[in-house]
C-alpha cells in the first residue's frame, strides 16, 4: 500500500473511526444516544420529552444538545438500530470531512508538509481519543470545512461557493456552539484578503441557518435552545465573569500540554532549535507522561493536594504554546536590519485565526475540558507547518525529524488507549451487578444511581434510575450504588448529589463489583472536564455495591 495513501484523508479517517468503535459508551455519549432514540421515533419533536440526566428527569430542552449530530445518529438508529459500534461507524463522514479539510488547509498554507503534518494532527491526542459519540469533533470538522470552502470561494470570487461555506458554518454552529469561531474566521479572511462582500454573504447565510432553527424552536416550544443555555450559563457581574475566565488558564494550559505535543515539537523544529535540545525536551516530556500514567496519585503530591502531574501538564502547555507563538512572530515579523511587518496576507490571516481560537476558548468555555482546545491545537499545527515550510525554502536540507511524528502520534495512540480502557468500568460494573440480581421475583425492581456511561449500561441491563427524595424502592428490590473514593469532588459515575446508602438494618449488601488494574492513568471524567487530560489515581477505577432491601427506602 503506498505510503501516501496511508497518510491520506481516507485512511486516517478510517483509523480514527475504527479506534473509536473499540471504546464503550462514555461520559456524554449517553445523552446524545437518548436524543437520537427519541428523534428516530419522532423527528419533528426533537425536544419534546423528558430526559433523565444528572439526578432527575428534566425537560430535554434544558440539556445542552444542538441538533445536527443527534439527527445524524437518529438516522443511523432508523437504518440499523441502536448498535453503538455501528453508530460510531456512522460518524465516519464527519471524520473524513475533518481529514479532508485539514489536508486542504495544509496544502494551502504549508504545501509539502501534508504527508507529515496530517497524520501528526489526525492521530494526535486532540482528535484520536476525542470522537466518541459526542459533538466536538463533528463541529470542528464542519467549521474547518466551512473555512476551506470560503477560502476557495474568495480566491475564485465565486458567490455560490461562498453561500455553501456559510451554510456549512451554520450547520457547524448548530452542531456545537463552540463553532461560533467559523463565521469569525470567515470574516477575518474576508478582511485580510479584501473579500468583504463574499464574507458578508457567507456570514449572513450562516446566521440565517442558525437563527432559522432557533426561530422554529420558539414557534414550537416557546423558547430557543441556544438562548436558554446562553442565559443559564451566565450569572454574576463582570468582575466575577472575568475572574472565572482567569481561573480557566491553568487547566487549559494542562490540556494543551497533552493535545498539542505534536504541534509544539513541529514548531520547535521549524524554529531551528537544536535537534539535541528538541530531542531532550521530547524525552523529558515522554518520561513525564510515563510517570503520570504509571505512578499512583499519592506518590506525585508536591504540596497539600497538588499533584506534580498538574504542574507537568501546565509547563508542557506553556512550552508548546510558546513555541507556536514564536512561529507566529516569525510569520509576521521579518528580522534583517530592523524589525518590520511581513507583507503577507496569508500569514496574517493564519495568525489571526490562532488568536480567534484562543479568544473563543475563554469566551465560549464554561468549564475546562480537552474538547475545548481541539480547534486551538489544530490551528497551532497549521502555524507550525507553515513555519516549517518557510524554513525549508530557506534551507532545503532542514526537515522535521521523523521522531516528531512518532512522539506526536504515539501520544495520541496512548491517550486513546487509556481512554478506551477507562471507559470500560461502567460497562463491566453494570453487567457484573446483574450477577447478584438474577434471583429477583416478578414485580421486584433493580434501581441504580449513576451518570454517563454507567446510566446507559444499567438501563440496557433493565435497571431503573433511583431519584433522590422521590423514588420509593420497595422491600425486595435491589439497589446498585457507587462507592465513591474519599476526597474525590467529581467522582464517577457522578450522580449529581451525595449518594447515601441504605441505613443499617434496612438492606443486605449482597455483593460488590470492582473494576481495577495496575495502570494509574485515568481519563474519566478528567479528560472531559477537570484539571488534567491524564491523571493518576489511588482507588479502583469503579466500585459499586448491590443491596437487597428489607424494607421500603427513599434515598435522601
Amino acid at each position: 500500500m503506498p505510503r501516501s495513501f496511508l497518510a491520506g484523508p481516507f485512511a486516517l479517517a478510517a483509523l480514527v473511526t475504527l479506534a473509536n468503535v473499540a471504546k464503550p459508551v462514555t461520559v456524554d455519549d449517553t445523552a446524545y444516544l437518548l436524543f437520537a432514540r427519541h428523534i428516530a421515533s419522532d423527528p419533528t419533536d426533537p425536544y419534546g420529552f423528558s430526559i433523565f440526566w444528572w439526578n432527575q428527569p428534566e425537560p430535554a430542552m434544558e440539556v445542552l444538545c444542538p441538533p445536527v449530530v443527534p439527527y445524524w445518529l437518529a438516522l443511523g438508529v432508523k437504518l440499523f438500530g441502536e448498535h453503538v459500534g455501528l453508530l460510531k461507524l456512522w460518524l465516519f463522514p464527519f471524520i473524513l470531512l475533518l481529514a479532508w479539510a485539514m489536508r486542504s488547509l495544509l496544502v494551502r498554507f504549508a504545501r509539502g508538509t501534508e504527508h507529515f503534518a496530517l497524520p501528526l494532527l489526525m492521530l494526535s491526542p486532540a482528535v484520536l481519543p476525542a470522537v466518541n459519540l459526542m459533538l466536538d469533533v463533528p463541529a470542528v470538522a464542519l467549521a474547518l470545512a466551512s473555512v476551506e470552502l470560503f477560502i476557495r470561494a474568495a480566491l475564485a470570487r465565486n458567490w455560490w461557493r461562498a453561500a455553501l461555506a456559510g451554510i456549512v458554518a451554520g450547520l457547524a454552529m448548530q452542531t456545537k456552539y463552540s463553532a461560533f469561531v467559523a463565521p469569525a474566521v470567515i470574516v477575518w479572511f474576508g478582511l485580510t484578503h479584501r473579500r468583504v462582500g463574499l464574507a458578508a454573504l457567507a456570514t449572513g447565510l450562516c446566521v440565517a441557518v442558525f437563527v432559522g432553527w432557533e426561530v422554529w424552536l420558539v414557534q414550537k416550544y416557546g423558547r430557543s435552545h441556544f438562548a436558554f443555555h446562553a442565559s443559564s450559563s451566565g450569572g454574576g457581574g463582570w468582575e466575577e465573569l472575568i475572574e472565572s475566565k482567569f481561573e480557566l488558564v491553568p487547566p487549559l494550559a494542562s490540556y494543551l500540554g497533552c493535545l498539542a505535543v505534536g504541534a509544539g515539537l513541529l514548531a520547535g523544529s521549524a524554529l531551528r532549535i537544536s535537534r539535541q535540545w528538541l530531542a531532550g525536551v521530547a524525552i523529558t516530556w515522554c518520561i513525564g507522561f510515563a510517570l503520570v500514567a504509571i505512578l499512583p496519585r499519592r506518590w506525585t503530591l508536591i504540596g497539600g493536594d497538588l499533584p506534580a502531574a498538574t504542574g507537568f501538564w501546565q509547563v508542557s502547555g506553556v512550552v508548546w504554546f510558546g513555541t507556536v507563538a514564536a512561529c507566529a512572530c516569525v510569520l509576521l515579523v521579518r528580522v534583517r536590519n530592523k524589525l518590520r511587518i511581513r507583507a503577507n496576507r496569508t500569514s496574517l490571516f493564519l495568525v489571526g485565526w490562532f488568536v480567534i481560537e484562543v479568544v473563543a476558548v475563554f469566551g465560549l468555555t464554561p468549564f475546562p475540558a480537552a474538547r475545548r482546545v481541539i480547534g486551538v491545537s489544530l490551528v497551532m499545527g497549521l502555524i507550525a507547518a507553515r513555519t516549517a515550510t518557510l524554513v525549508r525554502r530557506a534551507r532545503p536540507e532542514r526537515t522535521s525529524p521523523r521522531w516528531v511524528l512518532v512522539v506526536g502520534i504515539g501520544a495520541g495512540v496512548l491517550v486513546a488507549a487509556f481512554d478506551t480502557l477507562d471507559a470500560y468500568p461502567e460497562k463491566v460494573c453494570a453487567r457484573g451487578a446483574t450477577h447478584y440480581t438474577r434471583d429477583r421475583r416478578d414485580g421486584e425492581t433493580v434501581w441504580f444511581v449513576g451518570h454517563w456511561g454507567f446510566q446507559f449500561y444499567c438501563e440496557r441491563e433493565g435497571m431503573m434510575p433511583l431519584i433522590a427524595k422521590q423514588t420509593v424502592a420497595r422491600a425486595g428490590d435491589f439497589v446498585v450504588l457507587p462507592l465513591y473514593p474519599e476526597g474525590d469532588n467529581f467522582p464517577r459515575p457522578y450522580g449529581g448529589f451525595a449518594v447515601t446508602h441504605p441505613p443499617e438494618g434496612a438492606a443486605d449488601a449482597v455483593g460488590d463489583v470492582e473494576c481495577d488494574d495496575w495502570l494509574s492513568a485515568k481519563t474519566v471524567p478528567n479528560f472531559y472536564g477537570g484539571a488534567d487530560p491524564v491523571s493518576g489515581r489511588d482507588s479502583p477505577r469503579l466500585r459499586v455495591r448491590v443491596y437487597r432491601l428489607k424494607s421500603d427506602w427513599v434515598m435522601r
